[in-house]
């Protein structure tokens, strides 16, 4: 048999706090996450934006590794 365990003096027992109505004409949390975008053509336009500068990015870093090889006086390994 369960017996009932006894608080210490001075602790409160807990008390399950009744939270406020929520406006129940609101969306529910998660039901639309995805929103279609405004304008097709900025989202367009920043993708194209991203590829470009990440190129741009590759590019510059084998140029880094590159010089940073050379000054280092190692040499490139050739690709079989």
């Amino acid at each position: 048999m369960k017996t009932k365990v006894n608080l210490p003096k001075g602790v409160k027992q807990k008390i399950k706090k009744n939270q406020p109505q929520k406006n129940a004409l609101a969306p529910k949390k998660g039901t639309q996450v995805i929103i279609a975008p405004k304008k097709a053509t900025a989202v367009q336009q920043a993708k194209i934006a991203s590829e470009v500068s990440k190129v741009i990015n590759e590019k510059n870093e084998e140029m880094l590794k590159a010089r940073a090889d050379k000054n280092q006086g190692r040499t490139p390994k050739s690709k079989s």
